[in-house]
Order: C-alpha cells, then sequence, then structure tokens
C-alpha cells in the first residue's frame, strides 16, 4: 500500500498507463496478486527507469510480457537487470530502436514534440500500438472540475520551440 501522497501518485500513474494499454484485467489492489495475461506482448517503454516507467515495468512483468527499455542509460541503470536494455538518446540518437518490432509501446519521457513526432515516425511500422503517456501542460484551463482528454487544449505560438518555460 502506497505510503506517501507522491508514492500514491506514482502508483496511480503507473496503473493509469497500464490500463491505456489494456493491460489490466480488473481493477487492481496492492494487496491483490496480479494476474498473468493470457498472451504475452512485447512491449517497447521509452525511459522506463523514473517517473511511471518502473512501475510500467514492474507490472508488465508480473503479467508475463516482455519488456525493452530505451533510455540514456543515465537514471537508476540499475534497475531491472533481466530487462532488455537499448541505449539512445530522445534528442539526437534514434537508432538502437531502428530494425526492432513490439506489440505496443509506453512513451513516458518526451518533453518536448519534436521527440514525439520523431520516435512515433520511426516506429509507426515497428509497433502495434504507440501510447503517449504525458506531455507538460497540454490543457489550456484547469478550472473546470472532471475535465477528461476532449477538454480544451493549449497551443504553442511556435511549435517548433525547444525551450521549456512553464506558459
Amino acid at each position: 500500500m502506497a505510503t506517501s501522497r507522491r508514492e500514491f501518485l506514482k502508483f496511480g500513474a503507473g496503473l493509469g498507463g497500464a490500463a491505456g494499454m489494456g493491460l489490466l484485467a480488473r481493477p487492481a489492489r496492492a494487496e491483490a496478486p496480479i494476474p498473468r495475461a493470457e498472451k504475452s506482448l512485447r512491449i517497447l517503454i521509452l525511459g522506463g527507469t523514473s517517473f511511471i516507467g518502473p512501475y510500467q515495468v514492474q507490472y508488465a512483468l508480473a503479467r508475463g510480457h516482455r519488456v525493452t527499455l530505451f533510455n540514456r542509460g543515465r537514471t537508476n541503470p540499475h534497475l531491472f537487470p533481466e530487462v532488455e536494455k537499448l541505449r539512445g538518446d530522445r534528442n539526437d540518437d534514434l537508432t538502437a530502436l531502428e530494425g526492432g518490432t513490439w506489440d505496443a509501446v509506453l512513451d513516458n519521457s518526451a518533453t518536448r514534440p519534436r521527440w514525439v513526432r520523431q520516435s512515433a515516425g520511426l516506429l509507426r511500422n515497428s509497433v502495434e500500438r504507440y501510447l503517449y503517456v504525458s506531455s507538460i501542460s497540454v490543457f489550456s484551463d484547469f478550472s473546470a472540475v472532471g475535465m477528461d482528454e476532449s477538454g480544451p487544449l493549449a497551443t504553442l505560438e511556435d511549435p517548433t520551440a525547444e525551450e521549456i518555460t512553464g506558459q
């Protein structure tokens, strides 16, 4: 069971990503055993060692899926020694992803629109499903209670902008 707000939010975010992938067979409880999947999937996680990635990796492995991580190898490189790890950089080196095939991709690590366009473009013929987990402040108005993915989106004045300003 989560012991702090931070732990609770991390756990919930991981389950949200898993639910989006259809990886949850029933509502999960911390004390409930994780059921094995009927079919083992090949899952590529972009990132995977920070934010919600470790929770997604743990859950996917518990379900019997085969996981590959793509990241720079700098954050928590000791995690998941049993998992295939591809090294690269979202900013300028996706070559490790070339030629691979997966059933699903969980994209956790993109903070710039260009990164998502590049990885999704590269993987478009190599993956069945591509799940982009989050962007920075995608919605234009957070005042509405109960807002969902149909809420009004923010737009960038310059879609090629790379600087993250919080605007």
